[in-house]
């Protein structure tokens, strides 16, 4: 099933709030003591008196809790194609002076050029009809000494799922990691033609599941399976928990963070 569907987007973020559901089963059973949101927050190089836009904010996770790390005069403007998650980002960073939001489209981004000292798009990218298109317009409103951040996912994310629903090909159409437009392994190839410099940095985890119900909520946040198909999956997941004490799941995620000029770091 194609990620980058409109439709498809329309269901997962817009229509309603599943990307909460896929955020908690990894804030519950991640190993990594730095979870995933802190080492991406750890990434930005923040200084005073900049203009931020971060694109497909989601529930604005990331800031929670920032107010000391946020520079003074620092501006941030959160963006989401959904009303839906702007509505909710707005009812935990409403009151926040660095903050405000509004309703865009990557592809279609309403800011004159150069104006960004950092631009963020953190596993949204994949969900773009036209990335071209959407990569030309952050170029275009990134400054020429600005940082473009950037996460997603590799080939090999979550392969012990990706693994069990290969097992019901033909029966349900799952949306796999492995078939996402935009990933750790083709990101730098698709960047070069819009990035002088791009580094990439990957986050190593994994997830030790203890609650078969926890890991069926994530599986059907993503995909439409018949009751059938579900009792099967669930009866694969209950047996492996039963006999291991847990159901592991190797997690493979990562950032870009580009630049229209050299400047001597890239790694």
């Amino acid at each position: 099933m194609n990620i980058n569907d409109p439709k498809r987007v329309r269901e997962l973020y817009i229509n309603k709030d599943t990307l909460s559901t896929r955020v908690a089963l990894h804030d519950k059973y991640s190993v990594n003591q730095n979870d995933w949101v802190n080492w991406v927050f750890e990434q930005y190089k923040l200084k005073e008196n900049i203009n931020i836009l971060e694109l497909g904010c989601g529930t604005g996770n990331t800031w929670i809790g920032r107010d000391e790390h946020i520079p003074k005069d620092t501006k941030i403007i959160l963006t989401d194609i959904s009303d839906l998650m702007i509505q909710k980002t707005k009812e935990k960073l409403g009151t926040n002076k660095h903050f405000s939001f509004q309703v865009m489209d990557v592809q279609n981004i309403s800011y004159e050029d150069g104006y960004f000292d950092i631009i963020i798009a953190n596993h949204m990218l994949y969900h773009v009809p036209n990335i071209s298109k959407a990569l030309s317009e952050i170029k275009r409103v990134l400054k020429n000494d600005g940082c473009f951040y950037t996460t997603t996912t590799g080939l090999n994310h979550l392969k012990e799922l990706q693994d069990i629903y290969r097992i019901y090909e033909g029966k349900v159409k799952f949306n796999y990691s492995s078939e996402i437009t935009f990933n750790l392994d083709n990101g730098i190839n698709i960047l070069e033609e819009y990035f002088k410099e791009i580094e990439k940095h990957h986050y190593i985890d994994s997830l030790e599941v203890t609650e078969a119900q926890d890991l069926m909520d994530y599986i059907i946040s993503y995909n439409e399976i018949p009751k059938i198909v579900y009792d099967e999956i669930c009866g694969i997941i209950e047996r492996e928990i039963n006999e291991k004490g847990m159901f592991k799941i190797i997690t493979d995620s990562g950032m870009f963070m580009c630049r229209l000029e050299k400047t001597g770091n890239s790694t």
